[in-house]
């Protein structure tokens, strides 16, 4: 994917009931990294973005995010999958695979955090078709 269009990090921000699973999910299972930490919220690194994740408390109340997640290459798109599977992380979505082996194809699962944010990740084999403005 990288090359192909010049995209820049996006940034995410939430609040969970649960500041310690939600790091046991992102950083210690999916294996993304923790940039600042202030011990009521951290940066996570979420596949080359920014989400900051802050501990629920009087004012900020957890509400789900109904999805997002990352565009990934397909190997790693399947790698993170063995990983849920190996870890029996449900899934919410089935994985699902469209159009194989051609120029098309695209695959996606969606799992939910422990605070209950739906993870959408998909792969596309021609990703820079998928982009709003884009006109192939």
């Amino acid at each position: 994917m990288k090359g192909v269009l010049d995209i820049k990090p996006f940034h995410l921000s939430f609040v969970v009931p649960d500041l310690e699973k939600a790091r046991e999910f992102y950083v210690n299972l999916l294996g993304c990294t923790v940039g600042r930490d202030t011990g009521e919220w951290i940066d996570v690194i979420f596949y080359e973005h920014q989400i900051t994740i802050h501990q629920e408390k009087d004012g900020m109340v957890a509400k789900p995010i109904d999805h997002f997640g990352p565009l990934l290459e397909k190997k790693q798109w399947s790698e993170v999958l063995a990983l849920l599977k190996d870890s029996s992380i449900p899934f919410v979505l089935e994985p699902l695979v469209r159009g194989e082996d051609s120029e098309n194809e695209a695959g996606k699962f969606v799992v939910k955090d422990p605070a209950g944010n739906l993870l959408e990740f998909k792969y596309y084999n021609n990703y820079s078709g998928t982009v709003a403005g884009n006109d192939k």
